[in-house]
């Protein structure tokens, strides 16, 4: 008995898998999310994509030679100016007007003619616009450098002029996010290494204050990508070091529960996000708003907790008998008599003990095919969980607010599935792969949306599908957090984590350009996730084939010789007692 109790970790003896001691530093590190999930996801809000009838080309000066650039859509303004807004947007469905052209009137005489010696006619044949005596005059296209922009509110769009070609700018903002969480991340497990998680997390709160107010306060583009980029890096530091604190603190079937529900701060937080927005007349103030909320965290993280384990591997006794002595109390557990001695030889271990190099996880113990698979999944799962927030852009902005909430509460409902799954089902890989295939098989009857009906009705047929294919995914991304461990050896399932998320990152900066395809039409976009759901599906429910095989065979009623030599073992067991 005591040496079962000598060989049981020390620091989860004494603080115990959960109780009121982590319950305070869980709500603190859950907190930490809203303001990060808050400035990933405001690029929605912060750059909407604008209607047709919201921008238009400014007409260039006069040149040199006194000639003059028109454009149709000014002349339909002047001559035929709508009664109302919806009456303009209903010109712009009726006749194709291009806003990032304008158009340069070419004669065989002369190069530029002065556009006010003719008018202007629609050719309803081919929905275009003709100039008068089309026979000596000749409309050319010339891509448009200036626009005008009629919203009220501020946008990056209006701010920066982000459509027509520069429209893949905004997808260039939220690459660089994405590449800031990525170095953000390695760079956090490297200075871990020497600072710890607590002073680390506070380092991340200052950053992304300072740097998150900058990026909303810059008056160029480059300006606002780069701060972008570094308030992700900062972002990322205190997101990784508060995991660490909750990973070292929580320990058995306690910590894989609170690693799945603290997702749920994330989910609320975009549908906090939608009222947040409510409140701020430009894209500048919410930036503002958003960092500037993580002041009220600066106080409270005083409060919390260090991670014992970071001090014991340093080698800081007093520092961590002192953390354990306030868990001790806090939880009313007791402190073994030979704490010192234990914390000693844990420190010892802990200093000396080699982890596994990355490339191991390669060393074909684990078939190869399966870790390339694994990688696959990953990179799905997240880019669908990350890309459909952004993606409610191309639904319009008339309905963003809402949108926004209904992925937030579907993400809700797939975590609390996922949950499910990982209590209660045996063949977890089978239903994530089947989850996945419904959902990606679904998803292509967005394609079967009714056009003769109602707007606001088509919104919200097409808006179901997105609401099934997230919250399945949600489901399915719980499933891989939580059992992606049992693929490799124990010592190596930090190394697979880590490369998984980073294959997941990479992906996450390639992602926001192919959106570009939503040009086209804007339910490709859908139908590539979908897609993409299928495959990683199918290759679920491979993984379930491979494992239920080796545990049946693991599962072998033994021999009468095992038998034999399981009775002997526990007769000289005896023996060695006496």
């Amino acid at each position: 008995m005591t040496s079962s109790r000598n060989s049981e970790d020390i620091v989860t003896q004494i603080c115990g898998n959960f109780g009121k001691w982590q319950l305070k530093t869980l709500i603190f590190v859950c907190l930490c999310k809203i303001p990060a999930t808050w400035f990933m996801a405001c690029i929605s809000f912060t750059a909407p994509v604008p209607q047709t009838a919201e921008f238009l080309c400014i007409p260039a000066e006069k040149d040199s030679q006194h000639h003059t650039l028109r454009p149709a859509e000014m002349w339909l303004k002047n001559h035929q100016p709508p009664a109302s807004k919806e009456s303009w947007e209903k010109t712009d469905r009726e006749f194709f007007i291009n806003q990032c052209y304008t158009h340069r009137l070419v004669s065989p005489a002369t190069d530029v003619i002065n556009s006010s010696d003719y008018e202007w006619k629609i050719s309803p044949s081919n929905k275009s616009y003709l100039f008068g005596n089309s026979d000596a005059v000749q409309t050319v296209e010339v891509p448009c450098e200036q626009f005008e922009h009629r919203v009220e509110y501020k946008s990056l769009v209006t701010q920066f002029d982000l459509v027509c070609s520069r429209e893949m700018l905004v997808s260039l903002t939220q690459a660089f996010h994405a590449l800031g969480g990525l170095i953000g991340g390695i760079m956090a497990m490297n200075i871990l290494k020497y600072i710890s998680p607590k002073r680390l997390m506070m380092f991340g709160i200052i950053g992304q204050i300072i740097c998150g107010n900058l990026t909303g306060l810059v008056s160029t583009f480059i300006l606002h990508v780069y701060y972008r980029c570094l308030t992700s890096v900062f972002c990322s530091f205190m997101m990784a070091s508060g995991q660490a604190i909750v990973n070292d603190i929580t320990s058995g079937k306690e910590r894989t529960i609170i690693n799945i529900l603290s997702e749920l701060f994330a989910s609320i937080a975009l549908i906090l996000l939608p009222g947040v927005h409510m409140y701020c007349d430009s894209w500048t103030h919410l930036y503002i708003v958003i960092s500037s909320s993580l002041l009220l965290f600066i106080i409270p993280q005083r409060f919390i907790t260090d991670s014992p384990r970071w001090h014991l591997k340093q080698g800081n006794l007093d520092e961590t008998l002192k953390i354990l002595t306030q868990a001790a109390a806090i939880n009313c557990r007791k402190i073994p008599n030979d704490v010192l001695s234990r914390l000693e030889q844990k420190s010892w271990q802990m200093r000396n003990s080699r982890s596994p190099s990355y490339w191991s996880i390669w060393d074909g113990k684990t078939p190869r095919r399966f870790i390339f698979m694994l990688h696959w999944n990953w990179s799905v799962s997240v880019v669908i969980y990350t890309v459909m927030i952004l993606m409610i852009r191309l639904l319009g902005v008339k309905y963003m607010h809402v949108n926004t909430f209904c992925l937030g509460f579907a993400e809700m409902l797939g975590i609390a599935m996922g949950l499910y799954m990982f209590l209660y089902s045996k063949r977890h890989w089978l239903h994530s792969g089947c989850l996945l295939i419904f959902a990606g098989v679904t998803t292509y009857l967005i394609w079967l949306s009714p056009d003769g009906v109602k707007e606001s009705r088509k919104a919200g047929y097409e808006l179901l599908f997105w609401i099934i294919l997230k919250m399945l995914n949600s489901a399915v991304l719980v499933v891989l957090t939580t059992r992606t461990g049992e693929m490799v050896a124990p010592e190596k399932r930090p190394s697979l984590m880590l490369s998984t998320g980073c294959f997941s990152r990479f992906w996450l900066t390639v992602v926001p350009f192919t959106l570009v395809v939503g040009k086209i039409h804007y339910l490709l976009p859908m139908t590539m996730f979908a897609t993409a759901a299928i495959s990683s599906g199918a290759m679920m429910c491979y993984f379930n084939r491979h494992f239920q095989t080796t545990e049946a065979k693991a599962n072998i009623v033994p021999t009468q010789t095992c038998a034999y030599r399981k009775r002997s073992s526990l007769l000289f067991e005896g023996s060695e007692n006496i």
